[in-house]
């Protein structure tokens, strides 16, 4: 099963986990990061406002300066009792980061936003994770990786630090940083994408 697309696709994200995702739908597309830095969480009523927000300025950077493409943005945010765990800055925060979730359930928000000409859509998925008591000699063992730095809330579902993790309720792949599934109902309703063969876009 494959997947065209009327315009030149662009993923405004430079993480390889959400290339691999938009890659199943086996269109052919472009990578162009947005370089405008991510605003402050606090400024922001809630978690889902702000990693909207951070989707939406995404798309919106690259889609001015490439108005023929259909653009796609995207990010990701951990979120436990309200307080928004971002990529940690250093081994002490990641292992802070590790200890509060160590036994407790929290929430994954991702958000996409979709641009190209007058279209102009945006949703998010919220995914609840459950993560085992983690003794204090993993975080550490943990922490001494290069794999926390580049992860919301210092760990990554589909890397080591997926043993970490009890149980999820909801869409992995929003997890893990893209949910494509729904983004693929998203493009096919607003008729931006189609199945290769299909008689036309969907109305």
């Amino acid at each position: 099963m494959k997947f065209i697309s009327k315009h030149p696709l662009i993923l405004a994200s430079q993480s390889p986990r959400r290339k691999e995702l938009l890659g199943l739908l086996g269109i052919p597309f472009d990578i162009v990061p947005s370089g405008i830095p991510e605003p402050d969480p606090s400024g922001f009523q809630s978690a889902v406002d702000y990693v909207r927000a951070c989707a939406e300025q995404k798309a919106g950077d690259i889609a001015r300066s490439h108005p023929e493409a259909l653009v796609i943005g995207s990010d990701t945010v951990v979120v436990l009792n309200g307080e928004i765990l971002l990529k940690p800055k250093d081994k002490q925060q990641a292992a802070e980061y590790l200890h509060k979730l160590s036994g407790k359930t929290h929430e994954v928000i991702t958000a996409v936003s979709m641009r190209q000409g007058d279209i102009d859509r945006s949703f998010h998925e919220c995914v609840r994770v459950r993560f085992y008591e983690l003794p204090t000699s993993w975080i550490d063992a943990y922490t001494d990786t290069a794999d926390p730095y580049d992860k919301a809330g210092a760990y990554g579902i589909q890397t080591v630090s997926g043993l970490f993790v009890e149980g999820i309720e909801g869409d992995y792949n929003a997890v893990v940083g893209l949910p494509v599934a729904e983004l693929l109902q998203q493009l096919t309703r607003s008729g931006l994408v189609k199945m290769e063969g299909a008689p036309d876009y969907a109305k």
